[in-house]
């Protein structure tokens, strides 16, 4: 899996599939399922710190359902597409509202299971519709209008979606999304996602394989994790060659070969400062999966 991940970690699957449309996605949980095989939703690889004995069962890939449909006044967007390429799409057609969101890794898909935010702008506002695959391999159009579903009513929150664990939608996957867009000035959307891209190779999100942000930001905090991981002096730490970031103490890189309990063992012990020495419990974003 470690060449999967944007981490480079991570042991082997015991099934590695490449899904190349709903229909196929939904005939693979099917079996999955009627044969009691477990399996995992992989996009774009972010995000994640897959253990060093792999994941058991099946992965299924989504890259190869990457296709983008634009309307009037929005776009659908398989989940496969990378968050840059939807980007860059929005800009060649003059389009404003992800903008700050261009050099973020991973997948649209990832990014609204996830709830990204990027710059205090979160993804769940841009969704119109997403059309998903629930738990037994069926196709269907989800609403996300609280007026519509009742009960979606404060399912997206900060870095939380209805598709994760105790959602609604918790179990299923997201297909693809249509997402809003505005007419907007070119030079200004360009302008932005430049300023953007280039502050995060200011901060070192691509000077080494990292999954992004290794910790939640809490608001009770005060100030965001990296500032409280960086008053400690913790910037540079590693154990093995897993290691906070130089540049940025909520980067958590790969500095050539590390392994999953390397990097797990760094974020438990950064945990373990940051309570011992402030009182606060840091969440981590990153997703843990597989064996260990």
């Amino acid at each position: 899996m470690r060449c999967h991940t944007t981490f480079g970690i991570g042991g082997p699957a015991d099934l590695f599939v490449e899904v190349q449309s709903p229909e196929e996605l939904g005939r693979c949980v099917r079996v999955l399922s009627r044969e009691g095989i477990p399996w995992f939703i992989l996009g774009g690889g972010a995000n994640l710190l897959v253990g060093d004995r792999g994941i058991r069962g099946a992965v299924l890939h989504m890259g190869k359902m990457d296709a983008i449909r634009p309307l009037a006044d929005s776009l659908w967007v398989d989940a496969g597409c990378s968050v840059d390429r939807v980007c860059l799409e929005f800009l060649a057609r003059g389009l404003g509202g992800l903008e700050n969101f261009f050099g973020m890794p991973g997948s649209i898909g990832g990014a609204l299971y996830m709830n990204a935010r990027c710059y205090e702008q979160d993804i769940a506002p841009s969704v119109r519709d997403i059309l998903a695959l629930s738990p037994q391999g069926n196709l269907a159009s989800l609403s996300v209008d609280p007026a519509l579903v009742p009960a979606i009513s404060g399912q997206w929150a900060y870095k939380v979606s209805p598709f994760q664990p105790g959602g609604i939608y918790s179990g299923w996957i997201i297909v693809s999304a249509r997402l809003a867009a505005q007419p907007s000035d070119g030079a200004r959307l360009a302008s932005v996602m430049r300023s953007r891209r280039l502050d995060r190779i200011a901060k070192g999100h691509y000077a080494y394989p990292s999954a992004g942000s290794m910790f939640k930001n809490d608001r009770r905090f005060g100030v965001p994790s990296g500032v409280l991981i960086d008053r400690l002096g913790l910037k540079g730490f590693r154990i093995g060659d897993a290691g906070v970031s130089e540049q940025h103490g909520n980067i958590f890189v790969n500095l050539g070969a590390a392994t999953a309990a390397d990097m797990r063992a760094l974020i438990e012990f950064v945990q373990e400062k940051v309570l011992a020495t402030h009182g606060f419990l840091l969440e981590h974003e990153v997703l843990l999966v597989g064996e260990f």
